[in-house]
């Protein structure tokens, strides 16, 4: 799994206060400002692979991790682990044992959201903040039939629902150009889902996480009391997080202080599709 055999990127597992370890992966000099990156929901760290590089030369410390339930990380049964408020006050804790005083953050869909919520609760650790197609921006697709057909019940045969042709299917959705999507990425983002605890996990996250959006006024009252705007790119094409335009346009109305940049014929992984134009756009805006 990667990054095994790139010697550019570092790996290791931290544990958190709270006893949870995360996979941590890092590049560039261990003394340079740092950026931390983080996936969405059935992603990881790999996510990040072609932005390891990209950070490092521009004289950046890349930070990537699996968060919990995913990836290398540990999946725990605890329900609590997987609302947003169990994810922040993981995010602070990562935080903590990695020494990050001042970083900035790239965060994609889920992780948009809890990044966001982390930075809105007054965390002064956060520098800058970019969110890349943010779910709490947007309306999740198939949001409710996939809790209905994923009651605890099935939680004993969740891991055998998860061949290789599923999570294929499943990464097609997230780019704008499916046909970018390589057998080695398949078979990075199938490899975790053999983990028996991962499917349970990802059952957990989508009924306890809060993925309903919070209304304009209430949202854009919060949003304005960050002391520095918040970057938000949208692909085009995100076929996952639906609606997230007209949002952004009724936050930025009401004073919220977003900063937008759309990808053409991006989709929902439009920073893990298109690299080099995504991170081209985050160093401008916040490097």
């Amino acid at each position: 799994m990667f990054p095994a055999g790139v010697s550019e990127i570092r790996t290791r597992r931290t544990t958190l206060a709270s006893g949870l370890t995360l996979r941590v992966a890092e590049s560039g000099d261990p003394l340079a400002p740092p950026v931390l990156l983080l996936h969405g929901w059935g992603a990881s760290l790999y996510m990040w692979r072609e932005w390891f590089a990209l950070l490092a030369s521009a004289g950046r410390r890349a930070i990537a991790v699996d968060l919990p339930g995913h990836g290398l990380s540990d999946k725990p049964d605890d329900p609590a682990a997987y609302r947003l408020e169990g994810l922040v006050a993981t995010l602070r804790e990562l935080l903590d044992v990695e020494r990050l005083e001042r970083v900035d953050v790239v965060a994609q869909s889920m992780a948009g959201t809890i990044a966001l919520e982390l930075a809105l609760s007054g965390e002064p650790r956060l520098r800058h903040l970019a969110l890349v197609n943010p779910a709490c921006f947007g309306r999740i697709r198939l949001q409710a039939f996939a809790r209905a057909v994923s009651p605890r019940a099935v939680d004993a045969v969740l891991p055998r629902m998860v061949p290789r042709w599923v999570v294929a299917r499943a990464h097609r959705l997230v780019y704008g150009d499916p046909s970018c999507i390589t057998d080695r990425d398949e078979d990075e983002y199938w490899a975790p889902s053999q983990f028996p605890a991962y499917a349970r996990a990802m059952r957990r996250l989508l009924h306890e996480f809060q993925w309903t959006r919070p209304a304009v006024r209430p949202m854009a009252q919060r949003l304005r009391t960050l002391a520095e705007p918040v970057l938000v790119v949208l692909g085009t094409r995100d076929r996952l997080v639906l609606d997230a335009r007209p949002y952004v346009a009724a936050l930025r109305a009401e004073g919220a202080p977003l900063e937008v940049r759309e990808v053409s014929g991006g989709g929902h992984a439009v920073n893990e599709e298109r690299p080099d134009e995504v991170c081209a756009i985050f160093r401008e805006m916040i490097v």
